[in-house]
């Protein structure tokens, strides 16, 4: 076999990898949920930044319950932000068009996220760990820093398994619920 042979088939190997994960992506994003939930964009702060914009994701933790899996952190004396919390092991799901937090059964790594909640906040603003990114256009115009009052949301694909992935981001202010357009 040639090297320019040996490189053809190289090449083809790398794009079948890409080109099925492609396929995975957008057959989860036919065929799994699509909800709306809240988001709250953070700096990622690492060296190499590219236009994305890295998201919390939130869900609604007030069913879940709290004096089984409250955690008190040994080092609330040195830190008082940060005196209780709460966190569960759950896996992401969509019911009723909401983003909704079950109770993880089974410990296979991967498959469950962390969902924390601190007492200052309400219920519907429990955090899910592992932050997503959600890419944009070289030229589209972020509408960051948000206005007071103005929430992020973001349309998220719930796939079987794995992490809610973003699909498009909305603007909220309480009254009107704004579809970004960043094309």
């Amino acid at each position: 076999m040639t090297m320019r042979n040996k490189g053809l088939l190289l090449m083809a190997l790398q794009l079948a990898l890409v080109l099925s994960i492609a396929a995975k992506y957008a057959w989860e994003r036919h065929s799994s949920p699509l909800v709306w939930t809240r988001a709250t964009q953070y700096d990622p702060q690492q060296p190499l930044r590219g236009r994305y914009l890295a998201l919390t994701l939130h869900a609604d933790a007030c069913g879940l319950p709290k004096a089984e899996h409250e955690d008190r952190d040994d080092v609330a004396s040195q830190f008082p932000l940060r005196l209780n919390h709460w966190s569960w092991e759950v896996r992401p799901a969509a019911k009723d068009g909401r983003l909704v937090p079950e109770l993880s059964k089974d410990e296979r790594p991967g498959e469950t996220q962390t969902l924390t909640l601190y007492p200052n906040l309400p219920c519907e603003y429990a955090s899910l760990s592992g932050g997503t990114e959600y890419f944009i256009p070289e030229h589209a115009r972020t509408p960051f820093p948000l206005a007071t009052g103005q929430e992020l949301w973001a349309l998220v694909t719930v796939p079987p398994t794995g992490p809610p992935r973003p699909v498009q981001l909305a603007i909220s202010d309480g009254k009107q619920f704004r579809v970004l357009d960043l094309r």
